[in-house]
């Protein structure tokens, strides 16, 4: 399976960065093509210009990112790793989401309502660390989640989306980030 690893952290020593190692090395192990995305590594630029925004209904509105929008296209499988940062992921992530993300890639919007356009896409899996308790994201509904779930869904028709959360990062012990990543390990090797 063709996958694309996407990975937000600005430090590449980070428990983030862990995670994203661990999950390219399992998925090449397992026999899958993988691309690996850091989008710090390759600064990414985030912002969306001027002119990106006048084009970005238009079919002229993938100058500039076409090598992403390529990759995108070429994925079976989209795996995420990122920290979870006031409700939502890193800018950086969020830039990519706006400038690659576009209509006439991810989906079509007419009459019909949104036509998905990533049906490409078999699987997504979601790796996130957040500060805040599992609990605290329960109790408001857990909007990063559940965003990121309605949007993958609607955009792809995708029924095979993963959702890894580490909650209380700022609190977990070294053995409760060992089992997080253990537990990272399983979904992968069922990848």
């Amino acid at each position: 399976m063709n996958v694309l690893v996407v990975y937000a952290h600005p430090n590449p020593e980070s428990y983030n960065a862990a995670l994203f190692k661990q999950t390219c090395e399992q998925l090449t192990r397992a026999g899958h093509n993988i691309h690996p995305l850091d989008l710090y590594e390759i600064d990414f630029e985030a912002r969306m210009s001027c002119e990106e925004r006048v084009n970005y209904m238009t079919k002229d509105n993938t100058n500039g990112i076409e090598d992403h929008v390529a990759k995108l296209r070429w994925a079976e499988a989209v795996v995420f790793v990122y920290p979870t940062w006031w409700m939502g992921p890193p800018a950086i992530l969020k830039g990519w989401l706006d400038r690659v993300w576009l209509p006439g890639v991810v989906a079509t919007f007419g009459p019909n309502g949104v036509q998905p356009g990533l049906t490409n896409i078999k699987k997504f899996m979601i790796i996130t660390t957040q500060g805040s308790s599992h609990w605290r994201m329960a109790l408001v509904g857990n909007p990063p989640r559940k965003m990121f779930k309605l949007s993958l869904k609607a955009i792809s028709k995708c029924k095979d989306i993963k959702w890894l959360a580490l909650y209380s990062m700022d609190k977990n012990t070294e053995e409760d980030r060992k089992q997080f990543m253990e537990k990272v390990g399983k979904h992968l090797q069922r990848f």
